[in-house]
């Protein structure tokens, strides 16, 4: 996707890829609605971001929670008149434990992120990216979506083999 003068949102845009995202989306000549749920994190982007700032619009969302998700679209056409595509980068990694002495708010919080935090993002956007000549919904994984840590023997037998 060519960015110049369309307008990205990037979620996780605090830190991390997510402001490395926002940084060379906007030296690239997007607009971009960066989103965090940490605000002082946001502005700190802001900052990095210099000249190209006038490009860039904060958001404070919780991405687990569904009604801020569902606001955002209009909050980001409001500021920038449209919206040309998202990026789904936020996430967090639970501890690296056994599954056993892994607990349940641990587990319920990593999914309401990585996983529903992306399906509030793509369901709120996507009936504003379908009206757009061009619409784009790119998802960021980190190789733990692909890959088992501390695999036990009796895993490795049942898959065979693990390609990590």
């Amino acid at each position: 996707m060519k960015v110049l003068n369309k307008v990205i949102v990037v979620t996780g845009g605090g830190n991390g890829i997510g402001r490395e995202l926002v940084l060379l989306l906007l030296l690239k000549g997007a607009s971009v609605a960066a989103v965090d749920m940490n605000m002082d994190a946001l502005e700190e982007t802001a900052s990095l971001a210099g000249e190209r700032k006038g490009k860039l619009s904060l958001h404070k969302v919780n991405l687990k929670e569904q009604k801020e998700v569902e606001s955002l679209p209009d909050e980001v056409i409001g500021k920038h008149g449209a919206v040309d595509g998202i990026i789904n980068n936020a996430g967090i990694i639970q501890p690296f434990v056994k599954v056993s002495e892994l607990d349940y708010e641990k587990i319920r919080l990593v999914m309401d992120v990585n996983f529903y935090g992306t399906l509030y993002m793509t369901k709120s956007f996507l009936p504003h990216l379908k009206e757009r000549p061009v619409g784009h919904i790119t998802n960021i994984s980190s190789m733990g979506a692909f890959c088992l840590y501390q695999v036990k023997p009796y895993m490795v037998h049942r898959k065979r083999r693990l390609n990590c």
